[in-house]
């Protein structure tokens, strides 16, 4: 079968899908048209190769279903399926060919096949067992094609050696490209222009403009002195925003009034020496008032966890303590904390709107001090500095409308 599906791809698009390199690295922005590319990819490969078996992987089965399944079910035509098994993510072919889909969380579970191709879906967020242990073994006898595609995920990942190792490739078998998400096509450039507003810097350009981002040093690169302000004060006439970390020691706390579209932080709470979630309440009730609404947003899993041990949970210690309870039933991921933070401090359009009083210090030394583990992309717990960072996390979470970049574009709730 020829590829007159060249038709519905974009130029980007084509571009890799017209390469004849075995391997193929492709690194690309938001909306790019990835998955789509993936989709289309897999069906010709399979008609043209009667009988064998191809892999669509993403990092999750949650995740290989909700980005690829109804694609490809949509792009191939009826007459080219003999039947499809819904639960295994399954198709196959008049031809004897199967497409299947697959989660590598458990990626010891997918040894032992033989397969003539395989696209690795945001594989930069996949284990490098995935390839190296896994698939690459799965794809020798058959001598199949790999098609890496994936938004960056920093520096210090296998995904990012693989990338600088294609111009190196002695083989002739490796290909490599680099995308922006306007360069796809899909998303207009307005719709980018409105995402620098909700993103910093540092995650607009690895989100939209596909690049790999260094994630070491600093958590907070966005702080600056600018963000300090000692004309910020309390709005008694508005609601205390109070973000809230559940931690024995310290407990933290960080107290701020929404003025328009910026957030004031006025003042910090850090409890030691073993304060409870009651002492908490009580101390912010003491400086602020029990006729005061208090809405806090606190670390999500505080829903089910007793810090205090004493048979109610921490979100059921702050509503009987007359507080409101903002906060998502699942916790955030590390990462939409940082990078709302970070958006929060100064965005991409060089906006801030993130100001914080002096007298705030233990937030500061925390937005200044806290800095990534070696080798992740997560803080660095083993400093002490994280818990006003969480804090002040959860609170601009809550606060601030801003979308996740695959989200730009939807409308986020908020809870006031």
């Amino acid at each position: 079968m020829s590829k007159t599906l060249d038709l519905s791809l974009r130029h980007a698009q084509s571009e890799v899908f017209n390469s004849n390199k075995r391997f193929r690295v492709l690194v690309a922005g938001r909306r790019f048209g990835k998955s789509y590319l993936a989709c289309i990819e897999l069906f010709l490969k399979a008609v043209n190769r009667p009988g064998e078996t191809f892999f669509y992987c993403a990092p999750t089965y949650r995740m290989a279903k909700d980005i690829a399944w109804k694609t490809i079910k949509k792009i191939i035509p009826p007459q080219f399926i003999r039947a499809k098994n819904e639960t295994d993510l399954k198709i196959e072919l008049v031809n004897d060919s199967t497409i299947e889909l697959k989660g590598t969380e458990n990626a010891m579970a997918l040894r032992g096949r033989s397969l003539a191709g395989v696209v690795l879906d945001e594989a930069a967020f996949m284990d490098t067992s995935v390839w190296f242990e896994v698939i690459r073994p799965a794809l020798a006898d058959k001598q199949g094609w790999a098609l890496f595609i994936s938004t960056p995920d920093g520096t210090a990942s296998w995904f990012y050696d693989m990338w600088c190792y294609v111009p190196e490739d002695k083989t002739g078998e490796w290909e490599r490209w680099c995308f922006t998400t306007i360069e796809g096509g899909n998303v207009p450039p307005e719709e980018v222009a409105a995402a620098r507003a909700q993103l910093d810097a540092r995650t607009f350009r690895q989100e939209f403009e596909a690049s790999f981002e260094n994630l070491s040093g600093l958590v907070a690169v966005s702080f600056a002195d600018a963000n300090i302000s000692p004309e910020v004060q309390d709005l008694p006439v508005l609601p205390l925003l109070l973000g809230v970390d559940f931690n024995v020691d310290p407990m933290s706390g960080i107290c701020a009034v929404k003025k328009g579209d910026v957030l004031w932080v006025f003042d910090e709470i850090i409890m030691t020496g073993g304060a409870t979630t009651w002492d908490f309440c009580e101390e912010v009730q003491n400086r602020y008032g029990v006729d005061r609404r208090i809405i806090s947003c606190p670390d999500p899993t505080g829903g089910a966890r007793k810090t205090q041990g004493v048979g109610t949970t921490d979100h059921s210690i702050l509503r009987k303590s007359g507080f409101t309870v903002s906060t998502p039933r699942a916790p955030w991921k590390v990462r939409d904390k940082i990078t709302c933070v970070n958006t929060a401090l100064l965005d991409a359009t060089n906006t801030r709107r993130l100001f914080i009083h002096p007298r705030c210090r233990e937030l500061i030394k925390s937005l200044r001090t806290l800095t990534y583990a070696p080798g992740t992309g997560l803080p660095n717990k083993n400093l002490g500095v994280d818990h006003a960072f969480d804090a002040l996390g959860y609170l601009c979470l809550q606060v601030f409308n801003l979308a996740k970049p695959e989200n730009i574009g939807a409308t986020n709730y908020r809870v006031w």
